[in-house]
């Protein structure tokens, strides 16, 4: 039978009636069979956040039940959060606003709190707040997406021909350098970029603009807690998208979670394929446990896949991208770590889409 154990930090004072002590975030420890709160917790939607205090040069060596006795904290002790540039979001009502260098967009497009986390883009589309008729120089056999906001459209004719409207942007291939987009009906932006699907808009004036990568790197205890010898992740999201994307990627080179190059997989590592998925993702959730024994994954609570293989853990951790740059475009709810590998039913009880 699986119980909250004593150490697992519900029974302590200042913690009992905490949000973060309610049995919907413990999860049962493969170990023991018993149920024991998270060490990490980062809910972008509701805005709450709690960690273990136990600091990062301690976690290696810690108990398991001296890390899960978590502690309500900011954002910013959880992540170092990074962007070179301005960013737009949208706000709760619904307007689009302009987030300053290095502050992290919590995005309300899909009518609730989300963090929006993407790579860097250029907008081609001059005075791309005002949109008016002009030609773009593109490059042929170049892949582009195409998108606006407002209730009229873009018409597309010379490197390609279409119409744009707000609710279906397009994806083409250049089939010359010159691409005319003739606004019609009001429009409040519009984007041309790279890539194959639409990002956020981009401002531009005479000349075109970049929107830097927002980077969202882990604090040094997330970062201890996921290179301990066990550990179990819960990430949940929504419209995540990207060739390679790593939805938690550690390092250079190594992988815990990620998207695999055509984007019809969720991945563990290099090897382990958790799920078959279509772009961009629905609402999801992926939990992956690890041990020396090996490591299992399910997606919205679908089968358990499972390996012998040992994720290699050193490094840096990031959400939505990896150290170099391999990034899973998309809106994100929250991410949630043990500090041990959760049981096989508790992985897969815990993969359920957001609710």
């Amino acid at each position: 039978m699986v119980s909250l154990g004593l150490n697992s930090g519900l029974g302590l004072a200042g913690t009992a009636n905490a949000w973060f002590t309610g049995a919907a975030f413990a999860a049962a420890d493969a170990s023991d069979g018993i149920a024991k709160l998270p060490a990490f917790v980062a809910d972008f939607r509701w805005d709450r956040h709690a960690m273990t205090p136990v600091v990062a040069a301690n976690i290696a060596a810690a108990a398991v039940d001296a890390l899960v006795s978590p502690q309500s904290v900011p954002f910013s002790d959880l992540f170092v959060f990074t962007r070179g540039s301005a960013a737009e979001y949208i706000d709760a009502a619904g307007v689009a606003q302009q987030a300053a260098v290095d502050v992290p967009r919590f995005d309300c497009r899909n009518g609730y709190r989300q963090l929006l986390l993407e790579g860097p883009t250029t907008n081609l589309f001059l005075n791309a707040f005002t949109p008016a008729t002009q030609t773009v120089t593109v490059t042929n056999a170049t892949q582009y997406t195409v998108s606006c906001r407002g209730t009229g459209s873009l018409v597309l004719s010379g490197a390609a021909t279409a119409a744009v409207t707000q609710s279906a942007p397009v994806t083409l291939t250049a089939a010359s350098t010159s691409l005319t987009l003739t606004v019609t009906g009001s429009l409040s932006r519009a984007q041309v970029e790279t890539g194959a699907a639409a990002s956020s808009f981009v401002q531009t004036t005479a000349t075109a603009a970049t929107r830097s990568a927002d980077s969202c790197r882990l604090s040094p205890v997330g970062e201890a807690l996921i290179q301990r010898g066990a550990a179990t992740l819960l990430l949940k999201g929504q419209g995540v998208y990207g060739s390679l994307g790593h939805l938690v990627g550690i390092g250079t080179g190594d992988e815990i979670m990620r998207l695999n190059t055509a984007q019809t997989s969720v991945v563990a590592g290099r090897s382990l394929s958790i799920a078959s998925v279509t772009m961009p993702l629905p609402a999801f959730c992926i939990c992956l446990g690890w041990s020396a024994a090996g490591r299992s994954g399910s997606y919205n609570g679908g089968t358990i896949a499972t390996d012998a293989t040992v994720p290699a853990t050193t490094g840096q951790v990031f959400v939505g991208r990896n150290q170099t740059g391999l990034f899973a475009y998309g809106r994100y709810d929250s991410l949630t770590i043990w500090p041990f590998r959760a049981a096989n039913t508790a992985i897969q009880a815990k993969a359920s889409a957001y609710s």
